[in-house]
């Protein structure tokens, strides 16, 4: 759906890049609550996905996600379907479980377009490759934290 590729986009780019042996980069899609018992193998789990925010198409962020709350009413969960949760029904539901990572980090990008077509904006599309930047500046970080 148009812009809504820039994920999957900047999945493609991260895996013709040369990256560390620990990290592991998935396409979840539409993986919803399923995803959630796999959340526990990891220290950092990047997210990256197009966003509604304020700004001009091709607009990235990137921030830290903090998890408030659980799952205190467990048939909240029941009403939805495994694939109809966004991202903050399964961090909840992760934290729920146990097995939230310990630092969640979100690159979101501004869509311009999430009409049918399998082609990005122009603006989007050079966000895809700040994105990538993005994560390999988080990735370095990460390994001077543990040197």
């Amino acid at each position: 759906m148009g812009d809504d590729g820039f994920g999957p986009r900047v999945i493609e780019l991260l895996e013709s890049n040369s990256l560390p042996w620990n990290v592991e980069i998935r396409d979840i899609g539409t993986a919803g609550l399923t995803i959630a018992t796999d959340l526990g193998d990891y220290e950092l789990v990047v997210f990256i996905d197009s966003m509604n925010i304020e700004g001009e198409p091709g607009k990235l962020v990137r921030e830290e996600v903090k998890v408030e709350g659980g799952l205190e009413d467990m048939t909240e969960l029941s009403r939805l379907s495994l694939h109809e949760v966004g991202l903050e029904g399964l961090l909840r539901f992760s934290k729920a479980i146990g097995t939230l990572p310990s630092k969640i980090i979100l690159i979101g990008c501004k869509p311009r377009d999430i009409g049918p077509s399998l082609e990005l904006s122009p603006e989007v599309n050079k966000a895809t490759y700040q994105a990538v930047v993005m994560v390999h500046e988080i990735l370095e970080s990460l390994n001077q934290i543990m040197e």
